[in-house]
């Protein structure tokens, strides 16, 4: 009997990854706590991300639910409204045009373990992340940051998918191993052509920042060198019964 990551497993395990990263992330003082709480959220759906194509399921209902949320509250952000009814009403349209309209099309035009399951697909949705974070007038510090959550958060549920392939027991594959974590979706060239343009066109938007990224990374690389793994001893021993005794 094989085992199967279900929408729990992805989601406790992507939960972890993202809690590991932003302490990484606290403890270099990269970004502050209100953007580390972000960061660590954002990683945790990311995900579940790689599940959009599976149809009726609960990653797909509960993604498109949020980004059908936040786009429902947005939209008055971005348009001002002269009403509180016309705030309520377009909110509410943007959310059933999300769920009802949007949702069932994209249902429709994709199958389980295609194009969103490859390492194609994360490069867009990171690149896209970093995009959506600079056009929000973040800090490419911090847009870079939201794609390296993105990342590790997709390849998680992909990594994930891949070791559930396997039945170390009977020494067996299923048959969808190698389905996850692939570079490119050949059997869904439609969707694999248009990722590619999505990442092609993203890295253009990118190109104004491309001299700054060596510097946000080297200055991760100075933090990261910095960071002692462990606990400075002496601090320890201020906490300790022999040194109360003494004092």
């Amino acid at each position: 009997m094989y085992l199967v990551a279900n929408f729990a497993t992805h989601f406790k395990a992507a939960v972890v990854v993202s809690a590991a990263a932003s302490s990484v992330i606290l403890a270099t003082n990269l970004a502050d706590m209100s953007d580390i709480l972000l960061l660590f959220i954002l990683g945790a759906l990311a995900g579940l991300l790689p599940d959009l194509d599976a149809d009726k399921s609960r990653s797909l209902s509960s993604l498109f639910s949020i980004f059908a949320l936040c786009a429902a509250i947005g939209l008055p952000l971005a348009i001002e409204f002269h009403s509180l009814t016309t705030i309520w009403l377009s909110g509410l349209g943007v959310y059933l045009l999300i769920m009802y309209g949007l949702k069932p099309v994209f249902e429709s035009y994709t199958i389980h373990r295609g194009a969103s399951h490859s390492l194609l697909s994360v490069i867009m949705f990171t690149l896209i992340a970093v995009n959506i974070s600079l056009y929000l007038d973040k800090a490419l510090s911090f847009a870079l940051l939201c794609g390296v959550m993105v990342t590790l958060g997709m390849l998680t549920h992909l990594i994930l998918d891949e070791c559930y392939a396997v039945d170390i027991n009977n020494n067996e594959l299923k048959a969808s191993f190698g389905s996850a974590l692939k570079p490119v979706a050949i059997s869904a060239p439609l969707a694999s052509t248009f990722q590619l343009g999505v990442v092609l066109l993203s890295g253009y938007f990118l190109l104004p920042h491309y001299e700054n990224i060596p510097e946000v990374i080297q200055h991760w690389q100075n933090r990261l060198a910095n960071l002692p793994l462990l606990p400075d001893m002496n601090t320890l021993k201020q906490f300790s019964p022999m040194s109360s005794a003494v004092q």
